[in-house]
C-alpha cells in the first residue's frame, strides 16, 4: 500500500524596501551636509591650530564678508565684474549659436572650418589674456574678449553636435511635404538641438566667471579678481575667502537661471524623465 504525499509549492516572498527620494528629503539632506561643513569650518582650524592667514575660521569670513565699510566696494566691485560676464557671455553665445547653425546648414563650410576650429580650442584662452591687454588695453574690451572666447567654444561645440546630430530621414521627410530651410531649422533642428544648447549654455557661464576673473587677474582697475589680488598682498585671508564666496554665490544664481530656462523651454525633456 502505497501513499501519496502531496507537497505544496514552497513561496518565498522578497521584500524589498523601497528608497523614498524626494525633492524634499534631498534638500534636506543637502543642507545637513552643509551644515556639517560649516561647523568643521569654524571649528577645525583652531582645533589643529592653524594659523588664521592660512586657514581663517568661518566667524572671520563671515565679518570680512558683512564688513559695513568694505560693502560699498564690493558692491561696486561685483557690478563691474558682471557686467563684464554678461556682455561676453551673450555674445559669446550668440555668436557661437550663429556659426553652429551655418556649419550645420553647409557641411562643405563645416569641414572646411571646423578644423581650424579645433585647432583654436586647443589654446588656453587665459595664456592670451596678456595679448588681449596689449591689443586692447586695461579697459573692460579685453576682459569682454576672454570671456567672450571662452563662452564660444561650449555652445558652438554643443550646439553643433546637436543639430548634426538631427536624423536625416526626419529631414528629408520635412523637405518632401514642402518645409523650407527656415522652416526646417526652426522646427525640426532647433527643437531637437535644445538640450545640447542648453547643456553648452550652463558650460559657458561658468567658463564666464573663470574668464572673468583670470582677466582681472591679469590687469584691470577694478573688479572682483583686483580686490581679491589687493587682499592677498594684504595679507588679510578672510577677505579673500569672503570674495570667493561672492564668486560661487554668483554662479550658483546664473546657473539656476540657465536651469530654470531649461526646464520652461524644454518641457517634453521633464516630462520624459
Amino acid at each position: 500500500m502505497t501513499t501519496s504525499v502531496r507537497t505544496r509549492p514552497v513561496t518565498t516572498r522578497v521584500v524589498t524596501r523601497r528608497v523614498v527620494n524626494t525633492p524634499a528629503k534631498r534638500v534636506i539632506a543637502s543642507l545637513a551636509l552643509l551644515g556639517v561643513l560649516l561647523l568643521a569650518w569654524q571649528f577645525v582650524p583652531g582645533w589643529t591650530n592653524t594659523p588664521v592667514y592660512v586657514v581663517p575660521p568661518l566667524s572671520d569670513v563671515l565679518k570680512a564678508l558683512f564688513d559695513p565699510n568694505a560693502f560699498p566696494r564690493y558692491l561696486e566691485n561685483t557690478a563691474s565684474t558682471m557686467s563684464i560676464v554678461l556682455t561676453g557671455l551673450g555674445i559669446g553665445v550668440v555668436a557661437g549659436l550663429v556659426l553652429a547653425i551655418v556649419l550645420a546648414q553647409f557641411p562643405t563650410v563645416y569641414a572646411v572650418v571646423f578644423p581650424y576650429i579645433v585647432s583654436i580650442e586647443s589654446i588656453p584662452k587665459v595664456a592670451v589674456a596678456p595679448l588681449f591687454i596689449i591689443w586692447f588695453g586695461f579697459g573692460m574690451p579685453s576682459k569682454v574678449v576672454v570671456v567672450v572666447l571662452l563662452a564660444f567654444f561650449p555652445m558652438l561645440v554643443n550646439a553643433l553636435h546637436g543639430f548634426r546630430g538631427v536624423d536625416r530621414d526626419q529631414v528629408d521627410l520635412f523637405r518632401v511635404n514642402g518645409a523650407k530651410p527656415l522652416q526646417i531649422q526652426t522646427r525640426l533642428m532647433l527643437p531637437a538641438a535644445l538640450p545640447q544648447i542648453f547643456s553648452g549654455l550652463e558650460l559657458a557661464v561658468a567658463n564666464s566667471m573663470i574668464g572673468a576673473i583670470v582677466a582681472e587677474f591679469v590687469g584691470a582697475q577694478k573688479g572682483l579678481g583686483v580686490l581679491i589680488l589687493q587682499a592677498q598682498g594684504r595679507m588679510e585671508t578672510a577677505a579673500v575667502f569672503a570674495l570667493l564666496i561672492i564668486l560661487s554665490v554668483l554662479g550658483i544664481v546664473l546657473n539656476l537661471v540657465v536651469r530654470i530656462l531649461r526646464r520652461v523651454v524644454i518641457r517634453w525633456e521633464m516630462t520624459a524623465r
